[in-house]
């Protein structure tokens, strides 16, 4: 009896093991610290105007996160790096890391992409005269 216990224990604690393993998050990529200068569409830098960076976390299934800043009295704004987790349970990611900062003022608007297929970071964002599409 004593080895069914025991039998029983082990094969319960292996069971355990994976499926903490399958669901314990690990980092699948990273959207780097982002510092991107907004310029108005007449070549003045925005100050104090809202920029919003957006990027897809696979741990939670595609969901689109956010955050917003407000660029500062030379119109730069910094988004921090964004380290991506997934879970072996959740499969291998889709999609590569990516970001996106989008921007509406007053009559203007612009946007800029980041993807980790290309590697490059753009550092200005000039924004054009038109209603905001973003909202």
């Amino acid at each position: 009896m004593k080895r069914k216990w025991k039998l029983a224990l082990v094969s319960a604690g292996a069971l355990l093991l994976i499926f903490a393993v399958l669901w314990y998050p690990y980092e699948s990529g990273v959207v780097p610290e982002w510092k991107i200068q907004v310029i108005d569409s007449g070549g003045h830098p925005l100050i104090g105007g809202q920029a919003n960076q957006e990027w897809l976390d696979p741990i939670e299934d595609g969901i689109t996160s956010a955050d917003a800043r407000q660029t500062d009295s030379a119109g730069f704004v910094v988004f921090p790096k964004r380290v991506l987790h997934n879970r072996l349970v959740l499969g291998t990611p889709t999609f590569p890391p990516a970001a996106r900062v989008t921007v509406c003022g007053k009559d203007e608007f612009g946007d800029v992409e980041w993807e980790a297929q290309n590697q490059k970071i753009v550092t200005q964002l000039e924004l054009k005269r038109g209603p905001c599409p973003y909202d």
